[in-house]
C-alpha cells in the first residue's frame, strides 16, 4: 500500500470483519497470502468491488461482494506513519 503505508516502517490497526463495510483499506486473504488492498465500489451495476494496491499501479482486481466476503480478514481502522524508526529500535525511554 505504498506510499500510504510503507512496508516495514508503518503500522496498521485492524478490526476483524467478515463482509464489506464500505470503502477503505482491507486485509484480504488471496491464495493463502494476506495483503492490504484499497477497496472501492466498482459502480458496475452489479455491486462489484475494485481492489488495488498503490505500489502496483494499474493492477485492479474486480470481485463480487460474495467473493470478497469469503476472502476478507479485516479493515484498517487506524494507522501509524513512522517518522524516524531509529527511535523505535532503542531500548528504554
Amino acid at each position: 500500500m505504498e506510499p500510504t503505508l510503507r512496508g516495514g516502517r508503518d503500522y496498521a490497526l485492524l478490526a476483524p470483519v467478515a463482509s464489506y463495510e464500505g470503502e477503505g483499506i482491507y486485509l484480504v486473504d488471496v491464495g493463502g497470502i494476506a495483503d492490504l488492498y484499497r477497496v472501492t465500489n466498482a459502480y458496475d451495476g452489479c455491486g462489484g468491488l475494485e481492489l488495488s494496491q498503490e505500489k502496483r499501479r494499474g493492477r485492479i482486481h474486480r470481485l463480487s461482494r460474495i467473493k470478497f466476503d469469503a476472502l476478507v480478514v479485516g479493515i484498517v481502522v487506524a494507522d501509524i506513519r513512522t517518522r524516524d524508526e531509529r527511535f523505535l529500535m532503542r531500548g528504554g525511554a
